[in-house]
């Protein structure tokens, strides 16, 4: 068997680098689209470039951005260290790992120019046209195989309950996409309507949640120094969320032009995912009895128990705006911008950014360059959030009241989005705070990767194929 000088963990690099730089270009043009909600002329220059720099164009640019530039290969990053680390075994194939991220990057790149020049599919969460699904379809399913693989060459015989996520978004992420992606671009209506929303819930159902909270059991025990709790609780969290995840799209649809049936279909299945939800809860609470005083010591655990938080307080929202009545008020209001950022930034980025901290000295052999710097991160991307996420709810509940008279119209309706005007303030200020605790995290990262104290790697392998 042939080796070549690929370093051990070289594909968990490429993806932790490479996403921290799309965290920073899809956090500046959701600040370019903020400040546009407040004033709907900024960058509206008179010259040929201005309509590249349209809301239409912004928005989509920046939600595929943080879904498949930062958030997606975080987690990849994820699968890439711990698998091997939980199977003592190195990866079935480094450099098939590297062709991975490199082309995911190189596709996602051209996609986001794709997105620039409006070439774009009208479905959120789905612009992405054909030529660039294909590839991410494939690169996701080569990713899959080459981490099967490792897994079955295990040397620990045991799969820990991490392994379990893992696999399950392995094999659910490559369908998901596909279903959620493909269909739609060649249907419209509600047929549309209903294989988009397929794709637009379990993007954080099947895909973020289960590696996320594979990444949780992960980096709980280890930072707490203490056991996982309960091993059957967790199980029963992962066969839960594959069984009720999956059904929640037609929420996102209730009071519109669906059957009621369907309508029910989702809503059901919403209030289920109360059970994996307090499976983590539990998890976490038992876990860390004894030791909450470490969340003081450890910035990493604070990281790790305030993301597990917020996906808890996610998962109640979710439900609770599925139901009728509450989601008549505040479907399609500002609520659901702060609903929609809960799980993906204050819920598993931030769970992401303990995974980074805690696994990067283990790979590079350098300690984390500042501390200072890594609560300078956690404190501005925790306040900015906070005062982001509540200004969208307020704004969201006065604007679904407001909507509800059926007098508002013309003159009044105005009257209404006028008056949400310093809310909208509020969320650019907020995002202003977050994208300055992701400089200071991309800082922090390239200081500790160039100038880092040298630290032993604890995980080191040989040289892989």
């Amino acid at each position: 068997m042939t080796t070549s000088a690929l370093r051990p963990y070289t594909t968990v690099r490429i993806f932790m680098y490479t996403s921290i730089f799309w965290l920073l270009i899809g956090m500046i043009v959701a600040l370019l689209v903020a400040v546009k909600s407040v004033n709907p002329d900024f960058l509206a220059v008179n010259t040929w470039w201005q309509g590249y720099f349209t809301y239409g164009r912004l928005r989509p640019i920046h939600t595929n951005t943080v879904l498949y530039g930062w958030l997606s290969p975080a987690f990849f990053a994820m699968w890439f260290y711990l698998i091997p680390v939980l199977t003592k075994t190195p990866l079935f194939s480094e450099r098939l790992g590297v062709f991975s991220a490199w082309g995911w990057n190189v596709v996602y790149a051209a996609g986001v120019v794709m997105l620039f020049l409006g070439r774009q599919v009208p479905v959120e969460y789905s612009e992405m046209p054909l030529v660039i699904d294909i590839p991410i379809i494939i690169l996701a399913a080569l990713m899959s195989y080459n981490l099967i693989r490792t897994i079955m060459n295990r040397k620990e015989k045991i799969l820990y309950v991490t392994l379990w996520y893992f696999l399950g978004t392995m094999i659910w992420l490559p369908g998901i996409y596909i279903i959620g992606n493909i269909p739609g671009a060649y249907v419209s209506g509600i047929a549309q309507a209903s294989i988009a929303y397929t794709w637009v819930h379990n993007i954080i159902g099947i895909w973020f949640t289960p590696v996320g909270v594979g990444t949780i059991y992960y980096l709980l025990p280890k930072l707490s120094g203490k056991p996982l709790y309960s091993h059957k609780l967790s199980l029963i969290g992962f066969w839960t969320i594959g069984t009720f995840y999956i059904w929640n799209g037609p929420h996102h649809l209730i009071n519109g032009p669906i059957p009621l049936w369907l309508m029910k279909a989702g809503i059901i299945p919403s209030l289920l995912m109360i059970i994996p939800v307090w499976t983590v809860l539990a998890n976490v609470i038992g876990t860390m009895k004894g030791a909450w005083y470490k969340v003081s010591e450890s910035i990493e655990l604070k990281f790790l128990i305030t993301g597990s938080l917020f996906y808890f307080l996610s998962c109640i929202q979710g439900p609770f705006q599925a139901l009728m009545a509450p989601n008549a008020v505040l479907h399609f209001t500002y609520w659901t911008v702060g609903h929609a950022h809960m799980p993906l930034f204050a819920g598993f980025s931030l769970v992401a950014f303990a995974g980074y901290y805690y696994s990067l000295p283990r790979i590079i052999g350098r300690q984390i360059y500042s501390r200072v710097l890594m609560n300078w991160h956690y404190w501005l991307s925790v306040l900015g959030f906070l005062l982001f996420a509540f200004a969208m709810w307020l704004a969201g509940i006065l604007q679904g009241f407001g909507w509800m008279d059926g007098n508002q119209v013309g003159a009044a309706f105005v009257k209404i989005v006028e008056s949400l005007h310093i809310y909208l303030i509020a969320r650019a200020i907020g995002g202003t705070l977050m994208l300055l605790g992701q400089i200071a995290f991309a800082w922090n990262i390239y200081k500790t990767a160039t100038a880092g104290s040298r630290v032993p790697t604890e995980d080191s392998m040989p040289a892989l194929r």
